[in-house]
């Protein structure tokens, strides 16, 4: 066996498993900041948001994701009578940590977007995630069937982790109707690790998002927000996700507060179709909860996947 084989094994079963290096997740349309730099300083508030997602619940070594994020318009200048149609500038960062098996990533990066407008009402922002990522091997978490843990080359070794810088870029035209963005994530393709024997190494694969979506006004209280977002990350096949969110304002226009309350569907090719429900209360707090019905082979082993979000706004 050569030295890290197993980890090659491990990687491309991870990576085969949900048809890219990074993680899944089923809620990105209410923190599209994690899919795409140029997000950030979108809304104008301050936005943090934690999330924790239990992938393929049952299987052992299934996978399992925690972030934090946080992103905000940032050089604001308050004397602005309107700052609509003005030029702003959007800052932000998360952290994430994501283990599968016997591996793990573990991430922190920091972010800036330009938001520049094309109309009144319409920007094109672009913007950049820049910061460093850990990839690590948990040898420990092995046991091999024959007992021969401290005989292979590979389980004998111990724990490997390799650190890497990790650059993401991408651009995004939005307004409050409607969103349209590309984004393209591990630019550098950086090397893990470096097989015996081999002249190709094990590298990050390089991921590419494209996304977009409309909010349809049907009347002052209820809104549908249709949504699509595509992921490549060669050599596996195109996934895409397609969404139908339904979403009721519980306006007061007494004391002028909004509180919103959303059920959404998704489905997502060759692997799960995913019921989403969701709450804004106080015009600060965001709630939402998914579960995925897993489609793919991975059914006869799993219940399905679960993710929750917890969101907390600042005007």
């Amino acid at each position: 066996m050569k030295k890290y084989s197993i980890i090659f094994l491990f990687l491309l079963f991870a990576s085969a498993a949900v048809a890219q290096q990074k993680a899944l997740y089923s809620q990105y349309m209410t923190n599209y900041f994690l899919l795409n730099p140029a997000v950030a300083g979108y809304s104008r508030d301050m936005n943090f948001k934690a999330g924790y997602r239990n992938q393929w619940t049952g299987f052992e070594g299934a996978p399992s994701t925690f972030y934090v994020s946080g992103e905000a318009e940032v050089f604001q200048d308050r004397r602005r009578k309107s700052r609509r149609g003005k030029p702003y500038h959007g800052a932000g960062g998360y952290i994430y940590k994501d283990i599968t098996g016997p591996t793990s990533r573990t991430g922190v990066l920091a972010s800036y977007a330009y938001h520049v407008p094309l109309t009144r009402d319409i920007y094109l922002s672009s913007g950049v995630f820049a910061g460093v990522q850990q990839y690590s091997f948990h040898a420990d978490k092995i046991q091999l069937a024959d007992g021969s843990n401290d005989r292979d080359p590979v389980t004998s070794g111990g724990n490997e982790s390799v650190f890497m810088p990790d650059l993401s870029v991408g651009t995004f035209l939005h307004s409050d109707e409607f969103f349209v963005g590309v984004s393209l994530f591990q630019v550098l393709g950086n090397k893990i690790f470096e097989f015996e024997n081999s002249q190709t190494p094990s590298r990050l694969t390089r991921h590419l998002f494209v996304s977009g979506g409309y909010n349809f006004e049907i009347n002052r209280n209820i809104m549908l927000a249709p949504s699509v977002l595509l992921k490549y990350a060669s050599p596996a096949p195109l996934q895409a996700d397609l969404n139908m969110k339904g979403i009721y304002d519980f306006r007061n226009r007494r004391i002028g507060q909004s509180d919103k309350a959303w059920v959404g569907l998704s489905y997502r090719t060759e692997d799960a179709v995913v019921g989403l429900l969701g709450f804004e209360f106080m015009d600060q707090y965001e709630l939402s909860y998914s579960y995925d019905i897993t489609v793919s082979p991975m059914r006869h082993h799993s219940s399905g996947s679960h993710e929750i979000m917890l969101g907390f706004r600042v005007k």
